[in-house]
């Protein structure tokens, strides 16, 4: 039995591609949406040759690794925590946990005749990187499909900043057979107003394509990230402003 659509959240919300060094190459993987009877805890540790946020590098240079703890129960809570750290010297990069609920939306009243495999999903979320005041929180709401999930996250509080944001995504997979996968994301960021000092940011447009294979609880992918529209901070180191291709692997447990 696949995943349930609220465990392929955690992974992709607490250790994937997507979201927190996000994207990466898991924000793809396949969601499905069965009916799970009892609670379920799962781990993952990863790693990357590339750290990636949103369609643009990070100052972690170098490959990273990712371990994250997942748990949901069979009522929709669900939980998890995770940590990233730099190979070239250890450290720890960011951590992030995050809380959330989901259900199908059959269940709600006047939407008893919809797919059993549709859901939603509403979670918060939790990032810090150390002690340089760029820790923020997130709120994210969102519709799970067998084959896709769309969620759009709110900060209030953007990078610790005073400007809002809101982050709108579209992930999708495609199954070749048992082993082989496509995936696709497509992010789009929308900066709010902050201190009537501060510049502007003009929105911009994220895109990852890739490859997956799995076999036995072992994953691998490839996958290009960048900006599709928009720019980047024009202070913004030029490496970290390109496009760049993710080489992983992860095993689960």
């Amino acid at each position: 039995m696949k995943a349930p659509a609220r465990s392929a959240a955690l992974t992709n919300a607490v250790g994937g591609v997507c979201r927190r060094a996000l994207p990466c190459a898991l924000a793809g993987a396949a969601l499905a949406w069965p009916c799970a009877s009892h609670a379920q805890l799962a781990g993952t540790l990863g790693i990357d040759s590339v750290n990636r946020y949103r369609g643009m590098g990070t100052a972690d240079v170098g490959p990273v690794v990712r371990a994250s703890a997942m748990a949901d129960s069979s009522w929709g809570a669900y939980g998890g925590l995770s940590g990233l750290w730099r190979t070239r010297d250890a450290g720890l990069a960011s951590a992030d946990a995050l809380a959330g609920w989901s259900g199908r939306l059959n269940a709600l009243p006047g939407l008893a005749a919809l797919a059993p495999d549709w859901g939603w999903d509403a979670a918060v979320h939790r990032t810090h990187y150390g002690q340089d005041g760029r820790d923020f929180s997130e709120a994210m709401i969102g519709l799970l499909g067998p084959d896709c999930t769309l969620r759009t996250w709110f900060s209030p509080h953007y990078f610790g900043g005073d400007m809002h944001a809101f982050y709108t995504e579209l992930n999708a997979s495609h199954a070749f057979d048992a082993h082989w996968r496509a995936f696709g994301h497509l992010g789009w960021l929308h900066y709010g107003g902050g201190s009537y000092y501060q510049t502007s940011i003009p929105n911009r447009a994220d895109t990852v394509l890739g490859i997956g294979a799995t076999w036995s609880n072992w994953d691998l992918h490839l996958a290009r990230d960048g900006l599709l529209a928009g720019h980047a901070y024009a202070n913004m180191d030029a490496r970290m402003r390109r496009p760049a291709w993710i080489l992983g692997a992860s095993v689960a447990f």
